[in-house]
């Protein structure tokens, strides 16, 4: 189980995205950083209200921030249905990835279950799918 650190990337791309539902919930304003736009490797699939990253050929809209309190880390990770021990039962991965913007490595959830009837996001930007909802 890696462990995320102060000063390491973080990039999210949907409900953890500034004015969106969990980035005030978690008190991210204050727990990470922002760095600026990203684009992550991927697509990303409407699963009923939150979006899901999955491999594949395209580019999902995100934000990268610099983490600077890591204990919001746990929370999220529970938000998220992440269980470090227990992979095979979390809907999120949290792994560490290369994004395409900017080139560098950063902590993203991918998730971890069948998409199959999942609307698929084309143009990769959630809070803009979202808002069209």
């Amino acid at each position: 189980m890696a462990t995320v650190r102060a000063g390491d990337a973080f990039a999210v791309y949907g409900l953890l995205r500034k004015g969106a539902s969990g980035f005030a919930r978690f008190g991210l304003e204050r727990a990470f950083r922002p760095l600026g736009p990203c684009t992550i490797p991927g697509l990303i699939h409407d699963l009923g209200g939150y979006p899901g990253l999955v491999e594949g050929k395209g580019e999902v809209v995100g934000e990268l921030f610099e983490v600077i309190d890591p204990s919001v880390i746990a929370r999220l990770d529970a938000f998220e249905d992440y269980y470090p021990q227990a992979p095979d039962r979390s809907r999120y991965l949290r792994r560490q990835i290369t994004l395409l913007t900017p080139a560098r490595k950063a902590w993203v959830y991918v998730w971890n279950q069948p998409v199959e009837g999942a609307p698929l996001v084309a143009h990769g930007d959630w809070l803009e799918w979202a808002d069209t909802r």
